[in-house]
């Protein structure tokens, strides 16, 4: 996995995408993505990880991207 990728999984997954969306964005397998989304905060149901990585970033002081 790039590095290029694994930022985009990043922003599907703040945009609420699930592991297979962001499988087929970036050309990873689901099951490659999902690791790195467990390994990185980032599991769990599209919506369900992006309130998380929101929560997250909050309660670390850090803007959403894009916003």
């Amino acid at each position: 996995m790039t590095k290029e990728q694994a930022e985009r999984i990043k922003e599907l997954r703040m945009q609420g995408k699930g592991y297979k969306a962001a499988a087929s964005a970036v050309g990873l397998s689901r099951d490659v993505v999902r690791n790195y989304c467990r390994a990185n905060g980032m599991e769990g149901y599209g919506e369900a990880a992006k309130l998380n990585l929101q929560r997250e970033m909050a309660d670390n002081g850090a803007a959403m991207p894009g916003a």
